[in-house]
């Protein structure tokens, strides 16, 4: 007797425990068959109020994008969930941060879901990955020669990410869907064999299938299993060896060369690969954080300047992230911080001066959770995408600080229409000896930001802000 795909997809969640009981869980839901799946899943398995959806829109297929969005906002209206969206220009935002596009959808699109989930306090975000997506997974790594992390497919759990619907096929889930009768939207991306995981999907497995006379995913999957077991082995002694054999010294990662000397190969690479993932430049940012992106050239080029042991000499791991010999082992850091030359600068006009810095991941969406954005008198928080479009209107020119002009105008936080700002500080009944002495954060006559009064509405943060910026004053009149 077959399985209902509901039965399995409760049966993951159980036996991998990815929704202990009080669990708040967050619904990535783009429309499509998988995800409109996974929300009616978890809306039966949860609790009332347990369960929320997010949509974010990349605004990568014009007319298209905005039907997802639309379709994923009336679904979850018809079904009573409270629903998130963000929005983010990333084909532009690519460009300007020299990334590709999936790679920049990917970092927006999750920076989104978690703002979203700390904002409403949601533990977990699950994401409508199926077996068959697994299956693909697996086999592209096997076709690039991945490594043993490769074969193990992907993870049902990674951090607070979980992937309840990894062991439901896709022919499952229609026929759910179908029995549901609830509708879905289909990408056209899907069917573009231009993409490596849809001529896997489309054409080669298929053909694997056809050709073993069986179907190829179920194998690739039993294959993973093993692997994960093997991987979760290596990892807990790499771990280990980590505890004992590496410290972290003024923002640098420094591991014990003579004790890395004994490593079986397997238990070294895995070393050295969380060591460069685990380096942080100064704004507390890891470069190579989710650690897939790591070359294994960079992991063995770091095994060969240690196995050589000539003091001084260095190796370049990609992302400013450089590892150096020394006499107290090899000192792993980030030589160039990364940073957006666009907003992290500093700025002055007649000797007074601030700085802006991009805020790291973890303080985001710390102050997401807290809602802890207020302006002070002398700093101030942005959406750094709405204040890097309207920097961009001026020439990408910084904005300076400067007393108040005649023909200044503000659009007030949280208003709708524009204020001379002269006209806002009578109405805020400040004096007018005080408006006297008071700066306004400018381009040309477009004010930003009037210190100690209010921020602009422009570039205030809300629930779609992917990204935050702190503009602070620099009090002794310097530049910092």
């Amino acid at each position: 007797m077959k399985q209902d795909a509901f039965d399995i997809f409760k049966q993951t969640v159980e036996k991998r425990g990815l929704i202990p009981v009080g669990t708040k869980v967050l619904a990535a839901v783009s429309g499509g068959a998988d995800s409109v799946c996974m929300l009616l899943m978890l809306k039966r398995l949860l609790p009332e109020g347990a369960l929320a959806a997010a949509h974010f829109n990349h605004r990568l297929r014009g007319a298209e994008s905005n039907r997802d969005e639309a379709f994923a906002r009336e679904l979850c209206a018809r079904e009573g969930i409270r629903f998130y969206c963000g929005t983010a220009p990333v084909g532009v935002l690519a460009a300007f941060e020299n990334l590709g596009v999936e790679e920049c959808a990917r970092k927006y699109r999750y920076r989104f879901l978690n703002a979203a989930a700390a904002q409403g306090g949601y533990d977990v975000i699950a994401v409508a990955h199926n077996s068959g997506d697994n299956a693909e997974t697996i086999l592209m790594h096997i076709l690039r020669g991945g490594a043993l992390d490769g074969l193990c497919g992907i993870s049902y759990r990674r951090d607070n990410i979980i992937r309840p619907l990894l062991d439901v096929s896709r022919p499952q889930i229609e026929s759910y869907l179908k029995a549901a009768g609830a509708s879905y939207i289909e990408d056209s991306t899907n069917t573009d064999e231009t993409l490596l995981r849809n001529r896997v999907r489309r054409t080669i497995l298929p053909f694997l299938s056809e050709q073993l006379g069986h179907d190829a995913a179920p194998v690739l999957l039993r294959q993973a299993e093993l692997a994960r077991a093997e991987r979760d082995y290596l990892e807990a002694e790499a771990a280990a060896f980590i505890e004992k054999a590496v410290r972290t010294e003024e923002g640098r990662l420094i591991l014990d060369t003579e004790k890395f000397a004994g490593l079986p190969a397997a238990v070294a690479r895995r070393v050295v690969r969380n060591v460069i993932a685990g380096v942080k430049d100064i704004d507390g940012n890891m470069p190579y954080g989710g650690r897939k992106d790591i070359e294994q050239a960079a992991v063995e080029r770091v095994i060969d300047l240690i196995a050589k042991g000539r003091k001084g000499s260095r190796a370049v791991c990609g992302r400013g992230v450089t590892v150096r010999l020394s006499h107290s082992g090899a000192v792993f850091r980030v030589e160039t911080p990364v940073r957006d030359q666009a907003t992290d600068r500093t700025a002055a006009h007649h000797g007074k001066g601030y700085t802006v810095r991009t805020l790291s991941d973890a303080e985001f969406v710390e102050r997401c959770g807290s809602n802890s954005f207020k302006a002070e008198k002398t700093a101030v928080f942005f959406d750094k995408t709405k204040y890097l479009s309207i920097i961009n209107r001026y020439g990408n020119i910084a904005p300076v600080l400067r007393q108040v002009r005649p023909g200044d105008r503000i659009r007030p936080f949280g208003m709708r229409g524009e204020k001379t700002v002269q006209k806002l500080l009578i109405d805020r009944k400040i004096p007018q000896e005080q408006r006297a002495e008071l700066d306004v954060l400018a381009l040309g006559s477009e004010v930003l930001w009037i210190p100690g009064v209010c921020s602009g509405e422009l570039t205030r943060i809300d629930d779609g802000t992917l990204e935050a910026i702190e503009l602070r004053i620099d009090t002794d009149g310097r530049l910092s």
